[in-house]
């Protein structure tokens, strides 16, 4: 359900991201989310929510300027099969992108390999707190033009 709204959200933002198959890229297997002119997009969203609450998880929602402890964790991160990751962060009050080359992802001090036990390093994740948020400021999407976002990021990888 949270998927399905990320890449709904995403793509009503960029009109020209499609829905990746083999008749675009015969390659595909099902490993990314979006495609745009033979750009791999993956998208992963989380929410932003009180990492100290027992609350339900609609009553432990934060807002954006929260000066409260968060967690966001980002997971099933694999950079070597996409060309472009863009995070969705969402706050019970506003919605933000990050978009962040893959190459840029493997070297952000903020990633981990090897998200699960007996991982080969194929797939890792990404906590975004709030003593660490501002390490991502500059991959924030600023404005609404989410195509040129993608385009630069993808020349960063």
């Amino acid at each position: 359900m949270f998927r399905g709204f990320s890449q709904t959200y995403v793509q009503g933002k960029c009109s020209k991201l499609k829905s990746p198959n083999k008749k675009l890229d015969p390659n595909y297997s099902g490993d990314y989310d979006l495609w745009l002119d033979g750009i791999r997009i993956e998208v992963k969203a989380s929410r932003a929510v009180d990492s100290e609450s027992e609350e339900p998880l609609y009553m432990k929602a934060l807002s954006r300027k929260t000066d409260k402890n968060f967690l966001m964790n980002f997971q099933q991160l694999k950079p070597q099969c996409c060309d472009v990751f863009i995070w969705v962060a969402v706050y019970r009050d506003q919605i933000v992108l990050w978009v962040m080359s893959s190459k840029e992802v493997l070297k952000n001090p903020l990633y981990s390999k090897g998200q699960h036990r007996g991982n080969k390093g194929n797939e890792g994740q990404l906590h975004i707190r709030q003593d660490n948020i501002a390490q991502l400021k500059k991959y924030e999407l600023k404005g609404d033009n989410l195509e040129r976002a993608i385009r630069d990021a993808a020349k960063r990888n």
